[in-house]
């Protein structure tokens, strides 16, 4: 056997003895560096960049394509990149430490009733956790609990006093398993994989426990207080917190294993609370309905509108839930990372530099900084403003003989592109992979109101949910074909409900068996199994009020 090589990843350093030949993504991973690659190493999204000083390329087996890196060395996609020598790599910074996460959230009041109880005495505590005693402690403690949001790229955890129900910090990251695929099916296909499954949990919990020692710092307190924790999430987030295999979720009839409505122990997944701390799973509609959505229907209120009401939110997966006559229907549908800036050329997420907003006079980035990418809600309203212009015909392609509201039409190899700074274009490529995401979307939703049996004017509110759908502008989401514009114009901002949702299933019980019950009746409609959902796709594909 030839002898390994060593592989240093910088800022760390991380280091990994891999086997001649093995790429730098797999040494990546090896060696838990934060390097994403968001399409598990497909080749196809050009997110897992690297850098190399000149003389690196050398230690690189020969047929890599190489690119420029401003001056700073040579980039290089480490799933492209196999090693036959030491090497040392860089990689490149992100921003993601100043990441534009939504952490708060529309939430229903409601009484103060938490699960668990602390009952204080002259010689210490004792803590129940409803009619159970988890605890008998010689000293006077506080009784908190973590309301979590585990998305499928951020997390966002909220530590809260169960004595008052305020909530006395908040702190947000990014969700280290998008190192190792950006969207739900890339991670259960790694999941698959040797240790797949552990490496996931094991970042995911670290991170948390990052994030729950810094609400316990800006709040004061010791998180040996933290008595219990609500982990809300979609379906796959919440097998890999929990560590259980993910794979039925990747194949028909798509069942979960976990279907939440249940506590855990959280000395068990490792997540640093009190060490007879609980965590609690709300309840999952189907594999791809999770806790997310039923909190977000406990946050809003959904479940007892009087109105027909949809609640829809916008990621990789386009989740929805249409409430009517008392009723509840509900269906996810692949968007595809588009909207998260993967597999958009100059895509990023929402960090300084980043195109957030866009008129028709103007071009906005996040703090003002010289912009260096397209975030989502920068994309959906370029794109947006093109169509409505013009420049984007209906069938989604360029007309170049269109005057752009924004930006200038220049050429690439012999391509039209639209170029709005020396480093930010939009391409073609980058109009259909919009096309496809919001078609889905749309198929889906044309599905949710047939199922119902709703017409489109009849809903009267559409309660647009997540970070993503926080910054994006009504008339954007029409332009751009997201949204037909009657439904448009009904359009409220509700943020981060899966977190407000969270924080309400923790500071009162009995919302858990409310819950549990409405969850047990929603009408899941399974796409995969919908004959109109290819006609209704390629229908979509076209921009314009379809």
């Amino acid at each position: 056997m030839s002898a390994s090589v060593e592989v240093r990843f910088l800022p760390g350093p991380f280091i990994a003895e891999v086997e001649p030949g093995s790429t730098l993504l797999a040494a990546a991973r090896k060696a838990r560096a934060p390097l994403e690659a968001p399409c598990d190493g497909a080749g196809i999204c050009g997110k897992c960049l690297v850098r190399l000083d000149p003389e690196a390329l050398t230690a690189l087996e020969a047929g890599v394509e190489v690119g420029g890196g401003n001056g700073q060395g040579a980039l290089v996609l480490a799933c492209d990149a196999r090693v036959r020598a030491d090497i040392a790599a860089t990689i490149p910074d992100r921003g993601d430490k100043n990441l534009a996460i939504v952490d708060h959230g529309l939430a229903t009041a409601r009484s103060l009733a938490p699960h668990i109880a602390v009952v204080h005495a002259s010689n210490g505590c004792t803590m129940w956790a409803g009619q159970e005693l988890i605890a008998s402690l010689p000293n006077r403690v506080a009784n908190l609990g973590i309301a979590v949001d585990i998305g499928t790229t951020t997390l966002v955890v909220a530590l809260v006093d169960l004595e008052s129900g305020d909530e006395l910090a908040v702190a947000s990251a990014l969700n280290p398993q998008t190192a190792y695929g950006h969207d739900v099916l890339s991670r259960i296909h790694f999941a698959a994989e040797p240790d797949g499954l552990a490496t996931m949990q094991r970042a995911l919990i670290g991170s948390l426990n990052a994030l729950i020692e810094q609400v316990c710092q800006r709040a004061g307190v010791d998180g040996g207080h933290i008595h219990e924790a609500v982990l809300g999430g979609n379906t796959c987030m919440l097998h890999i917190a929990a560590a259980v295999d993910p794979a039925p979720l990747g194949r028909s009839p798509y069942r979960p294993s976990l279907t939440g409505g249940s506590h855990l122990r959280a000395a068990e997944l490792g997540l640093g609370i009190a060490a007879h701390g609980l965590a609690y799973l709300p309840p999952v509609v189907s594999g791809f309905v999770g806790a997310d959505i039923t909190a977000g229907i406990l946050a809003t209120d959904l479940h007892r509108s009087r109105q027909t009401a949809l609640l829809l939110d916008i990621g990789t997966n386009g989740e929805m839930v249409l409430a009517h006559a008392g009723e509840l229907w509900a269906t996810s549908t692949a968007a595809g990372p588009a909207f998260e800036g993967v597999n958009i050329e100059c895509g990023m997420r929402a960090a300084p530099g980043a195109v957030d907003t866009v008129s028709a006079t103007d071009v906005h980035t996040i703090s003002d900084a010289p912009a260096i990418g397209i975030c989502g809600s920068g994309l959906v309203d370029l794109v947006s403003c093109l169509v409505r212009s013009g420049a984007i015909g209906k069938n989604g392609r360029f007309e170049a003989k269109a005057v752009p509201p924004v930006g200038n039409w220049d050429e690439r190899e012999g391509r039209c592109l639209l170029r709005l700074s020396d480093g930010v274009v939009l391409t073609q490529k980058d109009v259909r992979q919009v096309q496809l995401a919001k078609a889905a979307i749309r198929a889906g939703l044309d599905a949710l109101l047939a199922g119902a049996k709703v017409r489109r004017q009849d809903v009267e509110r559409v309660l647009v949910a997540g970070s993503f759908g926080y910054h994006l502008r009504p008339d954007s989401l029409a332009g751009s074909g997201l949204l037909p514009a009657k439904l448009a114009a009904k359009v409220e901002a509700v943020g981060n409900t899966c977190k407000a949702g969270a924080v309400t299933l923790l500071s009162n019980a009995g919302t858990r068996r409310e819950l549990e019950s409405v969850a047990a009746r929603v009408r899941s409609i399974e796409l995969a199994n919908d004959a109109a959902f290819g006609r209704r796709f390629v229908e979509q594909m076209a921009f314009g009020d379809a």
